[in-house]
């Protein structure tokens, strides 16, 4: 049984590119990601607000008496992709930029072959610099119907999130520095 979910959104998030051989931390507001004094998030930081952000959606999650999200290597990956495919192209939608459906660009990642169920589904955001922060993308989406509904689904088993940070980025980013986010939510069963 293949069963498909999507949502979305949007957000706007960190950039710029290293400018001296000798990166400088930008303070930030408490819980935000650290920048480079060029604005851009390091891929360090980057990791860590991936681990943050599945930690947030666990943590809320778990005030709705749902089980957590594993993380799935599979499904990082795809969220990755997409993130840096977005950034680098200029667009914002869960549709990739050649209209491939979002559910079969995860599935080149996370196969369902051989599952009697497999259903994905995903959010996505998007933030000019400003110090992002795991709890701010989160909340973002439980403010949106749609993204809520993905967040608590008693579907979901598991989950991946890619975050990129592009010092400038073209088309809907109006050339500015920006942090995009996609989580991708899974599920299959043999």
């Amino acid at each position: 049984m293949l069963r498909l979910a999507a949502f979305v959104l949007v957000l706007v998030a960190l950039s710029g590119a290293p400018a001296a051989a000798a990166p400088v931390l930008v303070p930030q507001a408490p819980g935000s990601i650290p920048l480079l004094s060029s604005g851009q998030a390091s891929p360090a930081a980057l990791e860590v607000l991936g681990g943050s952000v599945l930690e947030q959606l666990n943590r809320t999650r778990a005030a709705h008496g749902l089980r957590p999200l594993r993380s799935s290597r599979s499904l990082v990956a795809s969220a990755r992709r997409h993130s840096a495919q977005m950034g680098r192209r200029g667009f914002f939608a869960h549709e990739s930029a050649d209209g491939t459906p979002f559910w079969r660009r995860i599935e080149r990642f996370y196969a369902d072959d051989g599952f009697r169920s497999w259903e994905v589904g995903e959010n996505i955001f998007w933030q000019s610099p400003a110090g992002l922060a795991a709890l701010s993308v989160v909340r973002s989406w439980l403010a949106s119907p749609g993204h809520r509904a993905n967040i608590l689904s008693g579907s979901w088993r598991e989950a991946g999130v890619g975050a990129i940070s592009l010092p400038t980025a073209p088309g809907v980013y109006g050339g500015a520095p920006v942090t995009i986010v996609t989580v991708d939510f899974g599920e299959r069963r043999r």
